[in-house]
């Protein structure tokens, strides 16, 4: 396709210039590629088509142009059924008729087709890539070697300089035609049919006819001031005589041209030029169209001040300073090739926070690529401090500068990269800031820090000098005890004083305090003997500022206490010891590991401490540990002795009942008595009192039947001290209520039972599982008990249910029976005011009367009035006129019991005078409207506010015609019908008084 392309412009060009268009047989190079397959022994009209074919290819020879080249390659001529039987058997060259002749007529049929491979033979010997080339193919048959032709044509089409092949088809069938005419339709060439001698003289002629003079050119435009070639080029080309042609766009431009003289002209982007161009036998080939530079050319390219780095991205601006015109452009890539008249110009880049400028000179002789370095233009800023700074102590640093998001102010080494930070306080927190300089000493930097591309905006040199510390304490020290450190020192943020042993490794600690909280500071020594040290620590670095050597000495203490006692009891036990932090005493078996412990008490409460023994028997220590180390520094022995405890109480007790168990025992703390069933494993309990509550404990039996068990248990260890058994026996109750109660209504149960502890009564749908409830009432408030029933029909029933286990302890089966609601209230209702609604229902507890849109789903209210304040109940119609309903509303269920529509709206309102009207005489006024109560027909002067008090009213309830006096003066007037609830005036009529 590209080369037909190519050839249907290079024919349109030169046909409108005047010039002679290619023919068929169109180079100086011709091959003919010659049948002399099997095939050809075939006959026409009795005569051999190889027989036939020699004679033609004979005459052709005879007329042969002398100046075109000539080559023949014969196929299938050697060899039966071989595919590779192809030869050159004239070479290229200038012809010599009798010997090509001779060479053709010696030429036997035998072997196969491969007229594919034969083709290409032939292209390739005339170097067609690189030249002009024509291939005449005589064949009688199709490709029998498996390979495809019309694959072959197009690509010798699409790498050929100007590459034609032309086909004879002798003696082809017409059905297989286009498997050959294919290569002459890719390259441009000619198919011609032939079935006879005649015929096949006829298509050779065509194939072959004389060609015109024409000869091939290529223009190519190239830079003038090197000769390298450019890119695409717009061309314009003139013959004499001839139109002026113009073909776009294209590097090279290949054509035929007829000898004579020409103008080339060519502009490339930046280009321009023109040549005289004559053409003959010598111009062939590639014609060089020097064009010269009109426009200087500048790459921009941009890259970081900091890292050398390629910027993309670039806003580019150029000012001609001669001119003055400016030019801006953006560059998305990181090179921005332009093209400007020559000159001098300000060339300024920016890319987000960056910059950078040049001064350049662009010329007609010497390409240019500029390169601008961008840097950051940072803000101004400055650090202020002292000059000498002690080692790791905190100062003050005035500063100034943009206060961006996260900018800070730090502290490093002296030469420190950018990046580095040491403590820091961010500029947001103002002015001065608060720094904590490290624990070194020589030359460091104070620097305000930009946080986007950690920038130092501004810095300052300090000097870290030493700083020292001093340690007073006594030299020795009772081991475990807590001293008084005096200290001096810098007391950095964080600094401690602490104790150690002898030569311990820096950042050693045990007990310490900050100095912060001021001199002396307290420390506790270690629990330990021998040589020490006092420290003071720079929290910062870890290093040891000053330290002071102390000595730890033995330490005492004594206990006493009773050689025996109960066990579980309360012991007072005198000390006298160290007292040191977290000291305390315990009772632990006799010979316990050190730290074990039971119960305990701080030294810090003071001697006596009160120590509970534990639940068990024998042999038992005192002893005062020291919490630090966990060390006995004093120990007694105590043996601990048995205990007894009893219980009193009845034999028998009502199952939930509340039982008075009287006891004597330790009354240990904790101790309790309780209920549990006779055998139940130790730590069993149910209700249960704690022993110091006192005796009797009053206890509540388990709502069960059978053998129990009362139990004085020590808490300590869940030891059942005494037990007492006592057997529950069953309880009865009665329920009394009418069989049929009105659905919702509140019923009175009469009632007896045990009145257990929280037992209640209530009302459950009939045969619903134990522990259902709906409204209860607990047993302790009397009886009757008032219950409030369900708003449902069918059959219930009344319980009696023990609270402790849920159990109905007596049922009374009712009928919940159905109720009835009525309403009544004005048909029309003044949109905002108050209405009077008359009912009869149930009024049971929270029972309503509502207005709701018509319609609205259950549940639903605006203004309402509970049933228990009588009837009628008044209620605010609302605002918005329409269509509504009152309801009568069981709370219990939500459910409308009944309802009446009712409409929002003033309706028809009129106001009529009857008869003449005289001043201070009867007016007689009909009217129609709500007629409620609240209503007023009123006399009002003429103009009168909406709320102006009347001259005259009567109340609309008093019905039409209503008579009023009227006003004593002459004068204008206005009726009204006004609603007094929400002051809406709902009708008027003027009239005058004489």
């Amino acid at each position: 396709m590209i080369f037909l392309r190519r050839l249907f412009a290079t024919i349109t060009l030169a046909a409108s210039l005047g010039l002679a268009a290619p023919a068929a047989a169109q180079s100086s190079n011709v091959t003919i590629v010659y049948d002399v397959s099997g095939s050809m022994w075939g006959q026409i009209d009795g005569v051999a088509k190889v027989t036939i074919a020699r004679d033609v290819l004979g005459g052709m020879l005879q007329s042969w142009p002398a100046d075109r080249n000539l080559g023949v390659i014969a196929y299938g001529h050697r060899r039966e059924g071989d595919c590779t039987d192809i030869e050159q058997v004239v070479p290229l060259g200038p012809l010599d008729a009798a010997a090509t002749s001779a060479r053709i007529n010696g030429l036997m049929p035998r072997g196969r087709t491969p007229l594919t491979q034969s083709v290409r033979m032939a292209a390739e010997s005339m170097r067609y890539i690189d030249e002009p080339a024509t291939v005449i193919l005589v064949t009688d048959g199709l490709e029998t070697c498996n390979a495809d032709p019309c694959a072959l044509a197009g690509e010798l089409a699409r790498a050929g300089v100007n590459f034609t092949a032309h086909v004879v088809g002798f003696d082809i069938a017409e059905a297989d035609r286009a498997q050959v005419s294919c290569i002459a339709e890719a390259t441009g060439g000619l198919f011609v049919p032939a079935g006879n001698a005649e015929e096949l003289t006829e298509a050779l002629q065509q194939v072959t006819m004389v060609e015109p003079s024409a000869l091939p050119v290529t223009l190519r435009a190239v830079d003038a001031r090197n000769g390298m070639p450019l890119g695409t080029a717009d061309w314009q080309i003139s013959a004499e005589g001839g139109e002026m042609q113009t073909e776009a766009g294209s590097a090279s431009l290949q054509m035929q041209l007829d000898p004579g003289a020409y103008r080339i002209a060519a502009t490339a982007p930046g280009y321009a030029g023109e040549m005289a161009l004559t053409v003959d036998a010598q111009t062939a080939g590639i014609v060089d169209v020097p064009l010269e530079k009109i426009m200087a050319t500048l790459v921009l390219r941009a890259v970081d001040a900091q890292t050398g780095l390629p910027v993309s991205g670039v806003d580019w601006a150029l000012l001609n300073t001669a001119t003055e015109e400016s030019v801006t452009q953006n560059a998305s890539g990181d090179r921005l090739p332009l093209l400007i008249a020559a000159g001098d110009y300000r060339i300024t880049a920016s890319e987000g926070a960056r910059s950078g400028a040049a001064s350049v000179t662009a010329s007609l002789a010497q390409d240019r690529e500029v390169v601008i370095e961008l840097a950051e233009v940072l803000p101004d800023a400055s650090v202020q401090t002292d000059a000498e700074i002690p080692a790791g102590s905190q100062f003050t640093v005035e500063w100034t500068g943009p206060n961006a998001q996260s900018d800070y102010i730090t502290i490093v080494p002296a030469g420190a990269p950018e990046r580095d930070y040491g403590d820091y306080q961010r500029s947001n927190q103002g002015s001065p800031a608060r720094l904590t300089a490290p624990d070194a000493l020589g030359a460091h930097e104070v620097r305000y820090v930009l946080h986007e591309g950690r920038r130092v905006l501004a810095s300052q040199t300090v000097t870290l000098t030493p700083v020292s510390a001093a340690l007073t304490a006594p030299d020795t020290a009772l081991a475990g005890a807590v001293i008084e450190v005096q200290w001096e020192g810098p007391n950095n943020p964080r600094d401690y004083i602490t104790v150690v042993e002898a030569g311990a490794p820096e950042g050693t600690y045990t007990d310490y305090q900050r100095t912060n909280q001021g001199s002396p500071a307290r420390i506790t020594m270690p629990d330990a003997l021998g040589a020490y040290e006092l420290r003071y620590v720079i929290q910062q670095s870890g290093r040891t500022l000053a330290s002071r050597p102390i000595t730890l000495e033995a330490i005492a203490a004594s206990l006493t206490a009773p050689d025996t006692a109960a066990a579980g009891s309360v012991v007072e036990v005198q000390w006298e010891g160290p007292n040191n932090p977290r000291d305390y005493i315990t009772v632990v078996e006799a010979g316990a590991p050190e730290g074990s412990y039971t119960d305990y008490q701080r030294t810090n409460q003071g001697s006596p401490s009160r120590i509970t023994m534990p639940d068990a028997l024998g042999a038992y220590e005192l002893r005062y540990v020291i919490q630090q180390s966990g060390r006995t520094l004093a120990s007694r022995p105590i043996t601990l002795e048995a205990i007894a405890a009893s219980l009193t109480a009845p034999d028998t007790a009502a199952a939930g009942s509340v039982v008075e168990v009287q006891w004597e025992g330790p009354n240990n703390p904790r101790d309790y008595i309780t209920v549990v069933e006779a055998g139940a494993p130790e730590g069993t309990y149910t209700d249960y009192q704690r022993t110091n509550n006192g005796s009797p404990a009053r206890i509540t039996m388990p709502d069960a039947l059978g053998a129990y068990e009362l139990r004085y248990v020590i808490q300590q260890s869940g030891r059942t001290l005494a037990s007492r058994p006592i057997t529950l026996e069953a309880v009865a109750a009665q329920l009394l209520a009418p069989s049929e109660i009105p659905a919702g209504s509140v019923v009175e149960v009469q009632w007896q039972g045990p009145n257990n502890e929280r037992d209640y009564i209530t009302i459950v749908e009939a045969g619903a599982p134990e522990g259902t409830y709906m409204d209860y009432a607990r047993t302790n408030q009397g009886s009757p008990a008032r219950i409030t029933v369900p708003d449902a029909l069918g059959a219930y029933e009344l319980r009696y249910v023990i609270q402790q286990s849920g159990r109905t302890l007596a049922s009374l089966p009712v009928t919940l029976t159905a109720v009835t609601a009525s309403l009544d209230a004005p048909e029309t209702i003044v949109p905002g005011g108050q209405f009077q609604v008359n009912w009869q229902g149930p009024n049971n507890p929270r029972d309503y009367i509502t207005i709701v849109a018509r319609g609205a789903p259950e549940g639903s209210y605006l203004d309402y009035a509970r049933t228990n304040q009588g009837s009628p109940v008044r209620l605010d119609a609302p605002d918005e006129p329409g269509d509504y309903e009152l309801r009568y509303v069981i709370q219990a269920s939500g459910r409308t019991l009944s309802s009446v529509p009712v409409t929002v709206g003033v309706g028809e309102i009129s106001l009529q005078i009857i008869g003449e009207v005289t001043a201070g005489g009867v007016v007689t006024i009909e009217w129609t409207g709500p007629g409620r109560y609240e209503d007023f027909i009123q006399i009002v002067p003429a103009g009168a506010p909406d709320d102006a008090d009347a001259l005259r009213e009567s109340r609309a309830s008093q019905g039409s015609p209503v008579q009023l006096f009227a006003p004593p003066s002459a004068g204008q007037y206005e009726l009204r019908y006004r609603a007094s609830d929400s002051g809406d005036v709902l009708a008027r009529t003027p009239f005058e008084v004489p």
